[in-house]
């Protein structure tokens, strides 16, 4: 009967069904098949709606988005950075990378970009000498490089389908996003001087006349991702910020359009608005679905037994969302695929946000690759020319594409630059395979560490007392100072740091492997200490604890991933946390409120200098005096 079942809904997928309509069949067959109810599904759907409360910053960044694209800013942003760039060789081109990237990063759509710019992009290259085939490539190529930049809708629906903190993300995108164009910009380059393409003087006066007509939309993207970066700017105030600029600036003050043409703008931004939110409704029933039947860890168990590195599951994952996005577009795409691959990812540690930008950047070469690449469709419309010459005209900016798309898999440090490396302070027991001493190691704050060696064949060994030295962390790297030299090893953060690997780089047969377990007895100067344990094997974890303070009515947890509990008189509280410059950010797990502490004594994870620690609430002034619980420690 199953079999039958599915054959029926693939001819219907076939036949060209709505993807909502296929998706919403498939949950409701899969659930009466695991004999539970059909209503389970509209209740899965009703659940996840009103538990992600992000949902509307959608069609309010998408209307953004429309607002602009109505109005004539794609022509002053087009005027702006002619002047300039374009008295560099390919000065055009690279105009067009920027321009379509900025441009995409508010519609959240590349054909939006492509029949808005490309109306005057494609000329402004033909008549400057650019060949027909190249520029037909760089503006339908163009159309979706905006997607790794704030506020992308793509990355807002990966955000939400997937759990990741969206600020995160939005920061995570933008040096991926500003490698990939300035790869594709050198490639400009170089046709512009081996073409021997015009270019332009540069003006200095028009520079100045241009920047005057859009210097009020300028400042927006500089804002939004500085605001969102410093914590200033949550996302729930972000959305409704950019329609109330874009609305002053476009409507109030360039006067581009008309108060009696908001209405089909509003219409015309709700319909994709709509689609996007009817394929999410239906795929969140699919999702819970998938993690009641436990598909992700069965698919892992079966991989796991041919795919034991890291590396190789990224490449093989690489390869599995070009093919995606050969055959769906990036919207289903990610509220369908994400779900199925995240739990994957998770066990070859992979963060959940460079995940994120790593599907994207797929994802964003998809809109280039047949059967169903969207820029090719619409770009065929729009300039009246074949899908075979586009394909071809776009394929050495999809060859480019996919080097940075190498680069972008296997150096997270490029999405995952603005994070911290969380502290490696702790209790650890180094085993020598060879001789089977062991070291205990106690790392302190401030750098100062104790150490002593336990031979298993001297029962007075546990008496030696501890030798100490001073330890450096240095990016990867931790750096024991003795009298002896330097001892180096190199440590890596599992599953944003559940967990901790150290190796010696010069005697790989010592490692030490941690396995983090919140006990009072543990908690020192704010940090939990990781107890390391080779036998028994690594097991499951109570937490990626940082601190455990407590008050006479304030209870405070803080872990590794980012998020606070905060227990006031009984009343929990659940935030999401940042630290800069002695300020922790605090922002409502609901992502409905905000909420900031300044902190007397810096609290950040390798400063802690002060088991009192005073915190005073920006907004009403209280303060608690938070009192470290460290009953016992004679660290």
């Amino acid at each position: 009967m199953s079999i039958v079942i599915s054959l029926i809904i693939l001819i219907i997928a076939l036949i060209g069904a709505p993807l909502f309509a296929v998706i919403g069949l498939m949950s409701i067959t899969n659930f009466h098949g695991a004999n539970q109810s059909v209503l389970v599904v509209a209740q899965e759907i009703a659940s996840k709606i009103v538990s992600v409360p992000m949902l509307y910053s959608i069609p309010l960044f998408t209307f953004a988005g429309y607002i602009l694209a109505s109005s004539k800013f794609s022509s002053r942003l087009v005027r702006f950075t002619k002047a300039g760039l374009g008295w560099m060789p390919g000065g055009l081109g690279i105009v067009t990378l920027i321009t379509c990237a900025f441009f995409t990063a508010f519609t959240g759509a590349s054909g939006v970009t492509i029949v808005a710019l490309g109306g005057f992009l494609l000329p402004a290259l033909l008549s400057e000498k650019y060949e027909e085939k190249f520029s037909l490539g760089l503006v339908t190529s163009s159309g979706s490089l905006g997607l790794l930049f704030p506020p992308s809708l793509p990355i807002i629906i990966f955000g939400v389908v997937a759990g990741a903190n969206i600020d995160h993300l939005f920061a995570a995108g933008v040096m991926p996003g500003i490698f990939r164009i300035l790869i594709l910009a050198f490639f400009v380059i170089y046709k512009g001087i081996t073409g021997k393409v015009e270019t332009i003087s540069f003006n200095f006066k028009e520079l100045w006349l241009s920047f005057k007509e859009i210097m009020w939309e300028i400042p927006l993207p500089v804002l939004l991702f500085a605001g969102i970066y410093t914590g200033k700017l949550a996302l729930s105030d972000a959305a409704p910020f950019t329609v109330a600029y874009v609305l002053l600036v476009e409507v109030i003050i360039k006067r581009d359009i008309k108060i009696k043409e908001m209405p089909e703008i509003v219409r015309k931004s709700m319909i994709i608005v709509g689609a996007i939110l009817l394929i999410m409704c239906v795929s969140f029933a699919a999702t819970n679905y998938i993690v009641y039947q436990e598909i992700p860890q069965k698919l892992f168990a079966a991989m796991q037994q041919f795919i034991t590195n890291k590396f190789v599951f990224l490449m093989l994952l690489n390869i599995f969302l070009l093919v995606v996005g050969c055959v769906m577009d990036i919207f289903s795409a990610l509220v369908v695929v994400v779900p199925l691959i995240y739990p994957i990812a998770y066990e070859y540690n992979v963060n959940i946000v460079h995940l994120g930008i790593i599907f994207l950047a797929n994802l964003e070469i998809g809109y280039l690759t047949p059967p169903v690449g969207m820029n090719l469709f619409i770009s065929s419309l729009r300039f009246k020319k074949s899908i075979i010459l586009l394909y071809k005209a776009s394929v050495n900016f999809i060859l480019i594409s996919l080097v940075t798309l190498m680069v972008i898999t296997y150096v997270p440090g490029l999405s995952l630059w603005f994070f911290e490396k969380p502290s490696i302070s702790g209790k650890w027991e180094f085993n020598n395979q060879d001789t089977g001493e062991t070291d205990l190691l106690v790392m302190k704050a401030g750098g100062k560490y104790l150490r002593k060696k336990i031979d298993p064949n001297d029962i007075f060994s546990m008496m030696t007392p501890y030798t100490t030295g001073e330890y450096i962390l240095n990016k990867n790297t931790l750096s024991l100072h003795t009298d002896g030299g330097v001892e180096e090893y190199k440590y890596e953060i599992y599953n944003d740091g559940e967990r901790l690997l150290l190796k010696n780089t010069g005697e790989p047969n010592i490692t030490a492997e941690s396995e983090v377990e919140y006990e009072e007895e543990t908690v020192h100067d704010g940090r939990v200490f990781y107890i390391n344990q080779i036998d028994p094997p690594l097991g499951e974890t109570n937490g990626n604890l940082i601190g455990h303070w407590t008050g006479d009515k304030l209870t405070v947890n803080i872990f590794f991933n980012g998020n606070m509990s905060w227990n006031n008189d009984g009343v929990l509280s659940e935030y999401f946390y940042s630290i800069k410059k002695g300020i922790i950010k605090l922002r409502d797990a609901s992502q409905t409120g905000n909420s900031s502490i300044s902190v007397v004594k810096e609290l950040k994870v390798k400063f802690i200098n002060s088991k009192n620690i005073i915190l005073t609430d920006k907004k009403t002034g209280e303060t608690s005096n938070l009192i470290l619980q460290d009953s016992n420690s004679d660290l």
